[in-house]
């Protein structure tokens, strides 16, 4: 049996501003698509999943990014 190391956690945000759809998005702060927009830090967590549910106790329409939260999107979508 071959274990998988522990991976390092990774800082995270979120939109301050919602886009035309009243959404907040969570990135990790190296994603390559993160926004030139003012960001709330969120936190490190070893994945995604806990970086939303912070995000939903700030905003109410959060969504995990596709590219580099691809995790995240399934608790957003259940949250929603």
């Amino acid at each position: 049996m071959t274990q998988t190391p522990d991976l390092p956690p990774k800082s995270y945000v979120v939109t301050a501003k919602p886009d035309l759809a009243d959404m907040h998005f969570v990135h990790h702060t190296g994603c390559p698509v993160l926004p030139d927009t003012t960001l709330v830090p969120l936190g490190a967590f070893c994945g995604s999943v806990p970086a939303v549910e912070v995000a939903h106790r700030r905003f109410e329409a959060v969504q995990a990014c596709a590219l580099c939260c691809p995790d995240g999107r399934e608790i957003a979508d259940e949250a929603a």
